[in-house]
C-alpha cells in the first residue's frame, strides 16, 4: 500500500510538470518559432550555416592525403585537364604519354577551383565538402517546405537527412571519394527543390547535370526529374491537351539544361580517352587484377549478392571490451544505419511522386548493386547517398500523413547511430 502511494505521487508530480511544459518554451522551439515566420528564407539559411557548422567542426583536423580533385582543379587553373605528377600513395591515376589523367567525373575539381585558387594545392578538401553537405541539408529543408509537413516534422526529416544517414560522415571526412557524394547530394537537392516548385525547368537540367558528372549513377534519378517537369501523373497519362504546349517547352528547357554537362562531359571524355564514354576507370593499371573484379569486371550481375548483404544485412562488429559495437569499413546495413528508412515501406506506389522516385532509385541503383566494390572503406553504404535525395521524397510523403511516436525514435535512433559511429571512428574504434 505504502508502495502504491509512493508511486501515486511520482505519477502525480510528473503529470503536474508534464501539465506546465510547453515546447515552444525550450531554445529549439523559441529558434523553430523564429524560423515559421519565414520558413524558406530564414529557416534555410539557419538550417545551412548549423549543419556547416556541425560538419566542419567534427570533420578531421588533418589534410587529407589522397587529393586527386585538389590537383585537378589546380590543373584546370592552369589551363591542363591532366597531372604532370603523380605521387606514389595516389594510386589510381591512368598514365599517357608521361602525364596522368584523374579517372572520375571532374565535378569535385571544378568547384575546388575558387577554394584552390585562393588557397593552394594544401587547401583541405573537408572544408569544401563540409560546406557541400550543409548546403545540401539546406536545401533539403527547402524541398520539404514542398510537403504538408508540420514545422517540428520538417525539422525533424531534415535533421535525419543530415545527421541521421551516411551522409553526415561522408561529407565531414571529405576524402577522395567522399567529396563526389556530398557535391553530387547537394545537385540533386538543388534540382528537387526548384522541380517541386515547377520552376525554372532549364537550371533544374543543369543541376541535374552537374550532380551526374559528381557521381555518374544520380543520371540514371532523371526519369523522377522529367516526370515532374512534365507534369506527368501516375499511372503515366499525358497532360490535358489544353496544357502539352506549356509540358513541351518545360521538357525542351530541361533537356537543354542537362544536355549542356552532358555535352562537356563528352568532349572531357574525347580529349582524355578518345571516346564518348567513360573509360577512366578501367585504365587504372592493375585495376582489372585486383581480386574484386579480376574475375567478372567491374559491373556484373554476380556482385549483386554482396551489395544486398551489404545494403540489408552487414551489422556491426562486435567486441569484448567496451564499447562493444565496433563500425566496420565495409560497411553497415542501410537499416541499421538509418532505422527511419524502414517508413519506406509505408509509402503509397498511387502517389506520383513514389511511384516516379521509386523508378528513379531502381534504375540509379542498377550499376550500384552491379559493382564489384560494395563502397568500402566506409561508414554505412555510402553508395546509397547516390538516391538517398529519392529515399527522402518518400519519406516525406509518409510523413505528410502524420508522425507515430514510433517513427520519431526511429528518427532519433539514427541520428544517435551515425553520432555513435562519428565518435567511434575518431577514437579509432574501427575495422574490417
Amino acid at each position: 500500500m505504502a508502495e502504491e502511494k509512493r508511486l501515486g505521487g511520482v505519477r502525480e508530480r510528473a503529470r503536474g510538470w508534464l501539465s506546465g511544459y510547453r515546447f515552444e518554451d525550450t531554445q529549439l522551439g523559441a529558434w523553430l518559432a523564429v524560423i515559421a515566420r519565414r520558413p524558406d528564407t530564414i529557416g534555410t539559411m539557419v538550417v545551412g550555416v548549423a549543419a556547416t557548422a556541425i560538419y566542419l567542426f567534427t570533420s578531421p583536423r588533418d589534410k587529407q592525403d589522397i587529393d586527386y580533385f585538389v590537383r585537378l582543379a589546380d590543373a584546370f587553373l592552369h589551363g591542363r585537364i591532366f597531372l604532370t605528377e603523380a605521387p606514389s600513395w595516389l594510386n589510381e591515376l591512368v598514365p599517357a604519354n608521361g602525364v596522368w589523367y584523374v579517372p572520375y567525373p571532374p565535378v569535385p575539381a571544378v568547384l575546388l577551383m575558387p577554394f584552390v585558387a585562393l588557397f593552394g594545392t594544401e587547401f583541405h578538401q573537408q572544408v569544401a565538402s563540409s560546406l557541400f553537405g550543409g548546403i545540401g541539408v539546406a536545401l533539403a529543408w527547402l524541398t520539404f517546405g514542398r510537403f504538408a509537413l508540420s514545422m517540428r516534422a520538417r525539422f525533424g526529416l531534415t535533421a535525419v537527412f543530415g545527421f541521421g544517414t551516411t551522409l553526415w560522415f561522408t561529407a565531414a571526412t571529405g576524402s577522395a571519394w567522399y567529396i563526389g557524394h556530398a557535391a553530387a547530394v547537394m545537385f540533386s537537392m538543388a534540382a528537387l527543390a526548384l522541380v517541386l516548385r515547377r520552376r525554372w525547368p532549364f537550371l533544374v537540367g543543369f543541376l541535374l547535370g552537374g550532380a551526374t558528372f559528381a557521381r555518374l549513377p544520380v543520371g540514371l534519378t532523371a526519369p523522377f526529374f522529367l516526370a515532374m517537369v512534365a507534369g506527368v501523373g501516375w499511372p503515366p497519362r499525358l497532360p490535358e491537351r489544353s496544357e502539352w504546349a506549356a509540358s513541351a517547352r518545360r521538357v525542351v528547357a530541361f533537356g537543354l539544361g542537362l544536355a549542356i554537362p552532358v555535352g562537356l562531359y563528352v568532349l572531357y571524355n574525347l580529349v582524355r580517352w578518345g571516346t564518348v564514354t567513360d573509360q577512366g576507370y578501367a585504365l587504372i593499371p592493375g585495376l582489372m587484377d585486383d581480386p574484386v573484379y579480376a574475375k567478372h569486371g567491374i559491373l556484373a550481375l554476380e556482385y549483386i549478392p554482396r551489395n544486398l548483404y551489404a545494403i540489408f544485412l552487414r551489422s556491426w562488429n562486435y567486441v569484448d571490451d567496451p564499447p562493444f559495437l565496433q563500425p566496420s569499413w565495409m560497411g553497415l546495413s542501410l537499416f541499421l544505419t538509418t532505422p527511419l528508412f524502414a517508413w519506406l515501406f509505408r509509402a503509397r506506389l498511387r502517389d506520383p511522386r513514389v511511384a516516379w522516385a521509386v523508378i528513379a532509385t531502381a534504375l540509379a541503383a542498377t550499376p550500384i548493386v552491379t559493382h564489384g566494390n560494395v563502397g568500402f572503406t566506409q561508414f554505412g553504404y555510402r553508395f546509397s547517398l547516390d538516391v538517398q535525395p529519392m529515399l527522402f521524397i518518400v519519406l516525406a510523403t509518409v510523413w505528410e500523413r502524420g508522425v507515430s511516436r514510433l517513427a520519431w525514435a526511429a528518427a532519433i535512433a539514427s541520428i544517435a547511430i551515425c553520432g555513435y559511429a562519428f565518435w567511434a571512428i575518431g577514437i579509432g574504434f574501427v575495422a574490417f
